[in-house]
């Protein structure tokens, strides 16, 4: 994944999230669960690419609470 515009979250399952900018390039891995979507005060555009494999899978986390999204802004500001 690579952010082309504004400026988002991306964050594996155990793992601190790492803020995305226009240009931030994201290795995914098959089966790693992951969660990625914009910063409070901007909005996020990112280009996928999906790589052909055997037994592969996108795993999404569960949806992210109110109560993460907003410490990992103000952690942030």
């Amino acid at each position: 994944m690579k952010c082309v515009d504004g400026e988002g979250w991306y964050q594996e399952d155990g793992k601190d999230a790492q803020s995305l900018k226009p240009g931030t390039v994201v290795t995914i891995p098959a089966g790693v669960k992951h969660w990625h979507g914009a910063k409070a005060d901007t909005w996020f555009s990112h280009l996928a690419v999906e790589c052909p494999g055997v037994d592969t899978s996108n795993e999404w986390l569960e949806p992210v609470t109110d109560e993460l999204y907003c410490s990992l802004y103000t952690s942030q500001a």
